[in-house]
């Protein structure tokens, strides 16, 4: 690269030339350094214990004329300066060849000033030029040398994990012709210290691997940048290599890296193959359903294939039966917490006899919570239904394991019976207005005091008379003014038979309908949609 100094000989075996011209330079350029040297010999020498820029040689020298002088420093190779051949006129053809084995220019002697400027002129910026495309070429070399070992890895990856296409086929068999009996280990290592280099732990988990895998398998490791919690490490085993040796021997190799950086390892391993080379993303694809089954199991367990699948096909049958969700729902609706949570744990501990995959689970809770919060719908205020709703689908997904999933479970379904009571308590104007509208959208049923305090999560009796002070009459009372409303408003607004109208509010048996409405009214329903009815 070049300095803002540069470094300049002058070769010339004649004293008075050399030094001229060497005082010419200095008095071109005095920040710059000058060398003199009286033969071709002397030159070498300086070229090889200093960083030369530019060298001005006369032709004719003895030991080493100017043109073996060059010849040299072409053999060298590296860093080559810029030679400027100084010679008398009669020396042209010896200029010529000088050209043509990579001289830059030519000055024929006595030099002047006016000659020589325009020379070193030119020369700097050819310098500056060639030295701007070196860092741009080193740059780039630097780029290039950080981005093939990423760009390996992602072609590893996408090797591993889908369809490749012929091109990127044939660059993988070029830098891996791995072929034999294999299979694929993906590591999983979660920290909860948010302080911890990453970057540095998985190097170091890239290195144990490989290390571990080296005296029994040809081995290759992926850190995946978008599975920042993952190592992918494929493994073909040596002829003799049994896969219990080798899975055995990373494991006790990742158990002292355990020990020494104080984080779990989990792992998923795969199918064995006979020839990983084809059969790479089924291997690949088994060892991450095995590690997807971890969510069963506390942090640093192993689990592979054959041992999934035997788990599996010896699991239990689903037991969840009506009668258990029922004792769930009930437990919240009347705030019995206690109740509500065993039923719940135990209700999820039955879920997952079955082993089904971690996503039906999740969503088996969540579904089983967003009915509890359906029940208590009408107590809890509408922003807050919301929020709670919102969390269980967020909170359910995110848990990252069985024992995660029914402890979130639990906190919400504790925040849900928590906030049911603060409303409750808090907002009995509303509710009675929200059982009012409830009755009245409902008069065809058979509404009674119980049912709806039930619906309504009150005691009987405290509903009883929480309804008396808000509407100045009891829930009877009420219930049967408002069928009666309700039914003078169809006699005189509609067509319907008498039966049809006592159906519509709740009425069975017409007798005691007309009776009743005689009694509100002092007609029958018949006499008084004759007298009143436009």
């Amino acid at each position: 690269m070049i300095s803002t100094k540069m470094e300049i000989l002058v070769v010339d075996d004649e004293p008075k030339q050399r030094r001229g011209l060497a005082a010419m330079v200095r008095s071109l350029r005095p920040d710059y350094k000058v060398h003199e040297a009286k033969n071709g010999k002397e030159a070498l020498e300086l070229a090889e214990n200093r960083s030369l820029d530019i060298v001005f040689t006369d032709i004719q020298m003895p030991i080493v004329n100017g043109i073996d002088f060059l010849k040299a420093l072409n053999h060298k190779g590296n860093n080559v300066p810029k030679v400027v051949f100084v010679s008398v006129f009669h020396e042209f053809g010896y200029a010529q060849q000088a050209l043509r084995l990579g001289a830059k220019d030519y000055l024929v002697k006595p030099v002047i000033t006016e000659q020589l400027e325009p020379i070193i002129s030119d020369l700097e910026q050819q310098l500056r030029r060639e030295s701007t495309l070196q860092l741009e070429t080193k740059s780039l070399n630097e780029q290039l040398a950080h981005t093939k070992p990423v760009y390996m890895e992602h072609l590893l990856y996408k090797w591993m994990t889908e369809e490749l296409q012929a091109a990127e086929r044939n660059e993988v068999r070029k830098h891996f012709t791995y072929s034999g009996s294999g299979t694929v280990v993906i590591l999983e290592s979660k920290s909860d210290d948010r302080t911890a280099d990453e970057l540095e732990w998985r190097s170091i988990l890239k290195r144990a691997v490989v290390q571990a895998f080296t005296p029994l398998a040809e081995a290759m490791v992926v850190a995946p940048e978008h599975e920042k919690e993952q190592l992918y490490a494929v493994a073909v085993w040596r002829q003799g290599v049994s896969s219990e040796e080798g899975l055995a021997q990373l494991r006790r190799a990742l158990h002292q890296v355990e020990n020494v950086y104080n984080r779990s390892i989990s792992a998923g391993i795969g199918k064995e193959f006979a020839c990983i080379e084809t059969d790479i993303r089924a291997c690949c694809q088994s060892a991450r359903l095995a590690l997807q089954y971890l969510y069963y199991f506390p942090e640093g367990m192993w689990l592979s294939d054959s041992e999934l699948q035997n788990l599996l096909s010896n699991a239990a049958s689903p037991l969840v039966a009506t009668k258990d969700t029922d004792i769930l729902e009930k437990a919240v609706t009347e705030s019995q917490l206690e109740l509500a949570m065993s039923s719940l744990i135990s209700l999820l501990d039955q879920m997952a006899a079955s082993y089904p995959s971690p996503f039906r689970l999740k969503c088996s809770a969540t579904q089983l919570l967003l009915t509890c919060l359906k029940r208590v719908e009408l107590v809890i205020d509408d922003d807050q239904y919301r929020i709670l709703a919102n969390r269980i689908d967020q909170e359910i997904i995110a848990a990252q394991s069985f024992r995660d999933t029914q402890q979130t479970a639990a906190g919400l379904l504790a925040d849900m019976i928590k906030q049911m009571k603060k409303d409750k308590s808090s907002r009995s104007e509303m509710i009675m207005q929200k059982c009012r509208e409830f009755v009245e959208a409902n008069l065809h049923e058979d509404l009674g005091l119980e049912l709806i305090a039930q619906r309504f999560f009150y005691n009987p009796s405290y509903f009883s008379i929480l309804f008396k002070n808000n509407f100045g009459l009891s829930f009877t009372d009420f219930l049967v003014k408002t069928r009666m409303q309700k039914a003078r408003s169809l006699l005189l607004q509609t067509e319907l038979k008498i039966v049809d109208v006592a159906k519509q509010v709740g009425y069975k048996d017409i007798k005691y309908f007309n009776k009743v409405f005689k009694k509100m009214f002092l007609y029958s329903p018949e006499e008084f949609r004759r007298m009143f009815s436009s």
